[in-house]
């Protein structure tokens, strides 16, 4: 009888399973279908989406399905255990169904920020309910577990007329659509096909397939392809909105030219008179932010730089093909532009999300090490500056230097920093070694960084150029070596200042040097180009999530990191980050957790909606 119990349970649950899989499946779809991205799918993109909604929708309903199954084993009474999968299923249709609510909001689904401000202290001040609301929400609680009851029963009359072989269409069909959707979608981000990749996202904690070394090797594609597709794919803005305004300008009738001088990996304890001399020295004719913060990484602090935007928009600039309204502002303005990057910028796709337009766009620097890259983009400028100094038109460099990010110089040159290492032996890392000798390694690489910098600044000087050329001095981000005594090195790993806070020195012609304290950020570069050179009158919040560099005004929530791993930096460096499990850590500035810290759910509400202004 129990066996037969068991049996009765195992079917019509799995009959209930199936059903159920396709109710979230339905949901699933109208996330798509209440989006901006529903304008750019087409057949193939919709072939991707209704598979993947469905694998991922067994998925969920998998979970009821087996703690049904355990409840019948243990409790051994079928109603028991179809009670239990009723409300279990119900409770995913629920959950469904808020998810999509907030992700038509906020525009991504349910985290730790989101349950924070949901139920967190001072909820009732950001979401106000009314009665009819609440009923509203109640009936729709209630027809949730009525429809899940009655589908049950349904399965119930079902299991009477259903065979064992008919377990096995269905099992096939959903594993079918699973490897279909990821193997699709893997080759979908290498082909660049913007109705996959920008449908992906609608599918809450969904991380399908990508392959791209893999369809190489397979010959589905090629590395030349790659590029070739990454510069000519399809353009699709349906669901952006930047910028939020048309520009208007004041038109200079003297434009300034440009230049832009980046060190990767640039820890701030690097900058001062013993380790970087020559940009110690212009920088007594600059103005210094003593405050300024980027990301932790080279993506997200390059494409902040040049968007004034967080990467959290990564994906949708870079499969619509909008470019950054600054490199497009320049060359309206007929700019020359020049990008010299040590390392290649085609991985990560720089060359693609930012200077797709930029005529003669050099990508990759010749060069066997590090050291001969970084000699050779100097170089190659020093004799470019004579051909700029020269023309009639203005222009805008781009130097972007490796060494400090390397750890790699010749051994002839470790002998400024002593005890050093010869190269990077990340092997003896820990959290107890004396960081001394890294450390000296890496100070030895700035300095070469500094002196071929000291090289292009001092043809600037030479060329007579400064008399109307801005030159900025920045890093990507910081560089870490244990600093906090959490055994953390290097960069990419967290949020605290070590990694995040970095020089800015900007000198302008004619401008009196001063020393600024308040914070300023990598988004507030754009803006400030924007304005000062381009003669752009906007408000930045028409274009950018930054502000004129010089402006005091607040920016207690900066955004750092990708749309899967973000935080917030507020006040004092207090950091409240997001991790991919939605789950929300707080901690101060040293990366120790603040267990008593009170979020302020209104300020994190109105920086959320700040965040995701640029969607439709």
């Amino acid at each position: 009888m129990q066996k037969i119990q068991l049996e009765k349970s195992l079917s019509e649950g799995f009959i209930f399973y199936a059903i159920s899989t396709l109710t979230i499946a339905i949901q699933f779809l109208f996330y798509l279908i209440h989006s901006p991205r529903l304008a750019m799918m087409d057949v193939g993109g919709w072939m991707f989406y209704i598979t993947a909604a469905c694998s991922h929708a067994a998925l969920w309903a998998l979970i009821p399905y087996i703690i049904s199954l355990i409840v019948a084993i243990t409790v051994r009474r079928h109603q028991a255990a179809a009670i239990t999968h009723i409300i279990l299923v119900s409770l995913l249709n629920i959950l469904a169904y808020i998810d999509g609510s907030v992700y038509s909001l906020y525009k991504f689904h349910i985290n730790g920020f989101v349950l924070n401000l949901l139920v967190g202290e001072g909820n009732s001040e950001i979401f106000t309910f009314s009665f009819w609301l609440y009923l509203k929400i109640a009936g729709v609680l209630v027809g949730i577990f009525a429809a899940n009851t009655l589908l049950r029963i349904l399965a119930g009359h079902c299991y009477t007329r259903f065979h064992r072989c008919g377990f096995r269409p269905i099992l096939a069909t959903l594993i079918l659509f699973a490897l279909f959707s990821n193997f699709y979608h893997a080759y979908a981000a290498v082909a660049q096909k913007t109705s996959v990749i920008r449908s992906a996202p609608c599918l809450p904690y969904y991380f399908p397939l990508t392959a791209t070394r893999l369809m190489m090797k397979l010959g589905v594609v090629s590395s030349k392809d790659v590029i070739k597709m990454n510069f000519n794919n399809k353009k699709q803005s349906a669901d952006l909105n930047y910028p939020i305004d048309s520009l208007k300008y004041e038109v200079h009738s003297n434009p300034k030219n440009v230049v832009l001088i980046a060190i990767d990996s640039w820890n701030y304890r690097a900058f001062n008179q013993d380790i970087t001399p020559h940009i110690s020295h212009f920088a007594d004719s600059c103005s210094r932010f003593t405050s300024h913060l980027s990301s932790n990484g080279t993506r997200g602090s390059i494409f902040g730089l040049f968007f004034s935007l967080s990467s959290i928009y990564w994906t949708d600039f870079e499969v619509s093909g909008i470019q950054p309204l600054l490199i497009e502002e320049l060359l309206k303005q007929n700019y020359q532009i020049g990008i010299y990057p040590s390392a290649t910028i085609v991985n990560p796709p720089f060359a693609k999300i930012l200077f797709s337009k930029v005529p003669d766009l050099r990508t990759h620097t010749e060069g066997k090490t590090v050291y001969d890259r970084d000699c050779r983009i100097t170089a190659d400028y020093l004799q470019a500056l004579d051909t700029l100094g020269s023309g009639t038109k203005p222009f805008f460099s781009f130097l972007f230097y490796d060494l400090a990010h390397g750890y790699e110089v010749p051994k002839d040159k470790l002998y400024r920093f002593q005890p050093s290492w010869e190269f990077a032996d990340y092997m003896k890392l820990n959290n107890d070694i004396d960081p001394t000798p890294f450390l000296n390694l890496y100070y030895n690489c700035v300095a070469e960084a500094d002196s071929l910098v000291g090289c292009v600044l001092h043809k600037l000087e030479e060329k007579k150029l400064l008399d109307n050329t801005l030159v900025i001095i920045t890093g990507d981000h910081g560089q870490e070596f244990n600093e906090n005594h959490k055994n953390y090195w290097g960069h990419g790993s967290n949020y605290s200042p070590v990694q995040t806070h970095i020089p800015f020195l900007l000198y302008e012609p004619g401008e009196q040097p001063h020393t600024y304290h308040h914070r300023t950020t990598h988004y507030d570069f754009a803006p400030t180009l924007m304005n000062k050179v381009l003669g752009v009158t906007n408000p930045p919040s028409d274009y950018s999530m930054g502000h004129l560099i010089t402006d005091t005004c607040p920016r207690n929530w900066h955004i750092v990191g990708d749309n899967l791993n973000y935080a917030f930096i507020v006040e004092n460096h207090t950091i409240l980050e997001k991790h991919p499990s939605g789950y929300i850590e707080i901690s101060d500035s040293a990366l120790n957790p603040l267990e008593n810290y009170k979020i302020d759910n209104r300020k994190l509400n109105e920086a959320i909606l700040s965040l995701n202004r640029f969607y439709k």
